[in-house]
This record gives structure tokens, sequence and C-alpha cells, in this order.
């Protein structure tokens, strides 16, 4: 039962990814940039649930509303970057967000955010905390790099509209954040 938990955890902790990737994959990356970001969100994915179960539960709850609220906010901008520019014609060039330095790392932790707040809980559903997030991290990064695969398969069928969608992508994943700290 616990390996079947943490299985359904991991999926659903890899689903932003898997969109953000997706995203990602419409508007078009290298395959040196996306497996980069498959591995650093995977790391993330194996990290933040260690560092939500260390933190415990009062510093993490006001830590975890701020970072994700924080998250939400550059899915918003990138979102809206992206669309606007498909919207006025601006070269793809400029839109697409940046993966290096940096900006890889924001990117893949605004979507690993959610697996802080499982660390909170992990220690009372896992007996096997290491194997668990090792199986969220993989879980994660595979689902990464599926979304850049599919994202470049659909944004060859759409065309120019693939960049809207995914701006359109990134601006949903934003509101379910912001959503999650307002409710």
């Amino acid at each position: 039962m616990e390996l079947a938990w943490v299985i359904a955890v991991s999926i659903a902790l890899g689903m932003d990814a898997f969109s953000f990737s997706l995203a990602l994959g419409l508007i078009g990356i290298r395959n040196r940039t996306a497996v980069r970001l498959s591995l650093i969100v995977a790391v993330f994915h194996v990290f933040m649930p260690l560092i939500g179960l260390w933190t415990g539960q009062k510093l993490g709850a006001l830590f975890g509303d701020v970072a994700i609220a924080i998250g939400a906010l550059i899915l918003l901008w990138l979102g809206g970057k992206m669309i606007w520019g498909a919207l006025r014609g601006e070269e793809t060039e400029s839109r697409v967000p940046s993966l290096k330095g940096w900006g890889i790392y924001a990117l893949a932790g605004s979507v690993s955010l959610d697996a802080l707040s499982v660390g909170f809980s992990l220690g009372t559903f896992v007996t096997k905390i290491l194997l668990a997030t090792l199986i969220m991290g993989f879980t994660a990064g595979v689902m990464t790099g599926g979304g850049v695969l599919l994202g470049r398969r659909i944004g060859t069928w759409l065309g120019s509209k693939a960049e809207a969608l995914g701006g359109l992508i990134l601006l949903l994943i934003g509101v379910r954040m912001a959503l999650e700290v307002i409710l």
C-alpha cells in the first residue's frame, strides 16, 4: 500500500513538471537543455520533500505559502509574456524563458514547490523516505522529458499557435498555484 501511495503522489507531483515542460516543448528547446531540465527537476523533486520533512510543519506552512506564491507569480509572468509576444508577433527567441544560469533552477523550483509541502507529511505516511523521494524524483524527471517531447510534436502540428498555447499552460499552472495560497 505504501508503494502505491508513493507512486500516486509521484505522478501527481510530476504533473506540474509535465505541463510546464510541455509548454517549453511547444516553443522549442534544445535536446541538451531538455535533458538538463529533466535532471534538475528530478533533483528538486528528491530534495524538496526532504527539506519539507526536515523543516517541520510550523515553519513549513509559512515558507510553503510564500514559496508557492512566488512560484505562481513567476509562472504567471512567463505565461503572460509568451502569450503577449505571440499575439504581437515577436520573434520566438525573445519569449523563451531563460534556461541559462539560475533561470533553469528558478523554473524547475517553481514546479517543484508542491513536493515541499508533501515533505511535511511524508514522515507520517512513509517509512522508507529516501526510496520514496528517489521515486518522486525519477517520476518527475521522466514526466519532464516526456512533456518536452510531446510538446515538440504538438508544436510542429500547431505551428505559430503553439507558443500561445504554451503560455496559456504556464498561466493556468500559475493560477492554480495562486489559488492554493489564496484558498
